[in-house]
C-alpha cells in the first residue's frame, strides 16, 4: 500500500521540479507577465497595420521588436517548462515556432519604387510636410496622374503648403490652370477634370 502512495505522490503536479532559467525559479505568475506583454505587443502591431498613418514613425518601426521581445521570453519560458518536464516538448517547439513565423510577418516589406500605393499612403500622411512633399512628387512620377485626385482633395487641405504643392503639382499634371485652392468654382473645375 505504501509503495502504490509513493507512486502516486511522485507522479503527481506537485513533485514536479519548478522551471529554471539560468539557476532562477520561474515564479507562477510569470505567466501573467508574459500573456500581458504578448496582448499589448499584438495591441501595438495592430494598430500600426490598421492606421500607419497615424502612429509615430519610431513607435511603427519598432513594433516588430517588441514583438520579438515577447517571442524571445516566450521561448525561454516554454524551454524551462520543457527542461523541467512540466511540458512536452513538440507542443513548445510548434508554439515557438507559430510565434517565430508571425514575427517574420511584422517585419517592414520592401517596397518596389514607383509603388502607387505607397504615394497614395504618403499623401494621406498624418504628418503635412510629407503629405506636401508626396503632393510635389507626383507629376514627376511615370503613374502620376493616378493619383490626381488624391491632389484635388488636398487642395482644401488645413495646410496651406500642402494646398499649394497639389496646386503646383495639378497644374504640370493637367497642363493648364484651372483655378487656385481654395476658390470653390476653381475646385469645381478641377473635381470635373479628376473625377
Amino acid at each position: 500500500m505504501n509503495d502504490g502512495d509513493r507512486n502516486i505522490d511522485s507522479g503527481s503536479p506537485t513533485q514536479a521540479p519548478t522551471p529554471q532559467v539560468g539557476g532562477l525559479r520561474v515564479p507562477p505568475a510569470f505567466a501573467g507577465g508574459l500573456f500581458a506583454l504578448l496582448v499589448a505587443s499584438a495591441a501595438l502591431a495592430l494598430w500600426v497595420s490598421q492606421v500607419p498613418e497615424a502612429v509615430p514613425e519610431a513607435l511603427a518601426a519598432a513594433s516588430p521588436w517588441v514583438f520579438l521581445l515577447f517571442v524571445t521570453t516566450f521561448a525561454i519560458y516554454r524551454l524551462a517548462l520543457v527542461r523541467a518536464r512540466r511540458y512536452p516538448a513538440s507542443k513548445a517547439l510548434f508554439q515557438i515556432g507559430t510565434a517565430v513565423l508571425f514575427f517574420m510577418l511584422l517585419l517592414p516589406r520592401a517596397r518596389v519604387a514607383g509603388d502607387p500605393d505607397e504615394l497614395g499612403r504618403l499623401l494621406r500622411h498624418g504628418d503635412p510636410a510629407v503629405r506636401s512633399l508626396a503632393a510635389e512628387v507626383v507629376p514627376h512620377r511615370p503613374d502620376g496622374q493616378r493619383h490626381a485626385r488624391l491632389l484635388v482633395e488636398q487642395l482644401g487641405d488645413a495646410d496651406a503648403r500642402v494646398r499649394a504643392a497639389a496646386h503646383a503639382s495639378l497644374v504640370a499634371l493637367a497642363g493648364t490652370d484651372l483655378g487656385p485652392p481654395g476658390d470653390a468654382e476653381a475646385a469645381r473645375r478641377w473635381k470635373e477634370r479628376y473625377p
